[in-house]
């Protein structure tokens, strides 16, 4: 039967649909090059990417060199200088040193000494004993500069306040003995690399993950060329710790006045053994609660004392909390705060396997043989003085043997030894003292 359809009206049929293939397998469908590479990322970039896309700035955040950083805590705070806790957008916290400077105020010298200390630091990026520079920015239009580095837990300044705040502490020389080491493996890794610190002091060893690091390179110098000096024109560092040398103008008379004329401007010259005096102070104060000439009241007493032969430094027998303190303690401590640099001991030698002080299993001398103090000498004579005369006659030989092996007990008993200066190992660089 045909279809009804209306008078003039076409007949409309579907048109077949079209047969399609199957879906290809998963390798035809996908191109057929490789990935690109990623982006190459500077180690700023590495330590601060962000897995997702940058956020605006906020109140509260700083711009270095365009990266995003969340200002946290302010941590220290020193001349023209601030030091904050900062985070950056993966949530790493860092410490961002901001310097502001004025050419009226604090002059090139300073302003130099500043944007030095930057290139220093890229000197000893890989040296792990200290601080480490991930980025830094200089505006001088604006007169500052910041530096973001390494974020530690405590410097040894607050270390030391804690340790000691009761009022029961007392000496701890296995404490004393850690972080002696410590300091002295820190500036060890600088002197090699010819670059001499200048300011240590207990603020400028950060801990970092457990370990000492050296931070603060703001006054520090490269020694150059041949030399085993550096030279300045002006005193600089913290008092308390300065050297003799730090203190004495090389062109001054002998009654302290300068010469006059060309070339009498005021000179100083250090070495590598103004940094032991420092690191001396240091130990000072770990074992006896302050360091040796902080107890003189005015700056210019201490200025005067430091070089001054004639002002003896006091070595007690007992520190804090009136624990006693070994004698390879003082004679470490003497050897560190020798006036005169040329006989001052090396960190070499500090470190050496035969320092009674870091090393008291190997710091015996022959089996018999002890070292004994002035103060014990003294009063070991003193107490046969006043026996020869109460009793009025020799105390006689078994009595004076008595005393002897009592003595001698007692010194067996203490740690360590001190080594004869004549005695002294010369390995590690022990000769390279003269100037």
């Amino acid at each position: 039967m045909a279809p009804l359809v209306s008078s003039g009206a076409r007949l409309l049929t579907p048109e077949p649909l079209q047969k399609r293939d199957a879906l290809a397998s998963r390798d035809r469908n996908t191109p057929h090059r490789p990935a690109p590479p990623p982006p190459k990322m500077s180690m700023v970039n590495t330590v601060t990417a962000a897995a997702g896309a940058q956020s605006s700035r906020k109140r509260g955040q700083v711009i270095i060199n365009g990266r995003q950083y969340r200002r946290l805590d302010a941590i220290g705070k020193g001349g023209s200088s601030k030091v904050y806790k900062v985070m950056a957008e993966n949530f790493r916290v860092f410490a961002m040193k901001k310097v502001t400077f004025n050419d009226e105020e604090d002059g090139q010298a300073a302003i130099l000494g500043y944007k030095g200390e930057i290139e220093l630091l890229k000197k000893l990026e890989k040296v792990d004993r200290v601080i480490r520079l991930f980025d830094y920015e200089v505006n001088d239009a604006k007169g500052y500069l910041i530096m973001l580095m390494e974020c530690g837990e405590a410097d040894l300044a607050k270390l030391l306040q804690t340790h000691y705040s009761s009022e029961t502490a007392r000496f701890d020389i296995s404490f004393t003995r850690h972080y002696w080491r410590e300091m002295l493996l820190c500036v060890q890794a600088v002197h090699a690399l010819n670059i001499i610190h200048s300011d240590l002091k207990p603020a400028n060893f950060l801990v970092v993950q457990g370990r000492l690091k050296l931070i603060d390179f703001g006054i520090a110098n490269a020694i150059v060329g041949d030399t085993v000096n550096v030279h300045r024109e002006s005193q600089v560092g913290t008092v308390n710790y300065m050297s003799p040398e730090a203190l004495t103008d090389v062109n001054a008379t002998p009654t302290g006045r300068a010469f006059q004329g060309v070339g009498s401007s005021r000179l100083m010259k250090l070495g590598a053994p103004s940094d032991v005096w420092s690191l001396g102070c240091i130990l000072y104060q770990m074992v006896y609660g302050r360091a040796p000439f902080s107890h003189l009241t005015s700056i210019y007493q201490k200025l005067a004392a430091i070089p001054n032969p004639r002002h003896e430094i006091a070595y007690p027998e007992v520190g804090i909390g009136e624990a006693e303190v070994p004698w390879s303690v003082i004679h470490t401590l003497q050897d560190c705060l020798e006036r005169d640099k040329d006989e001052r001991v090396t960190i070499e030698e500090l470190l050496g396997d035969t320092n009674g002080f870091l090393n008291p299993e190997n710091s015996r001398r022959r089996r018999g043989e002890v070292g004994i103090t002035e103060e014990m000498l003294r009063r070991v004579m003193e107490n046969a003085v006043e026996y020869t005369v109460r009793s009025g006659g020799d105390p006689g030989r078994e009595v004076v043997r008595g005393w002897a092996r009592s003595v001698f007990s007692k010194l067996e008993v203490q740690e360590g030894r001190r080594r004869p200066r004549g005695e002294r190992s010369t390995s590690g660089g022990g000769g390279g003292r003269k100037s």
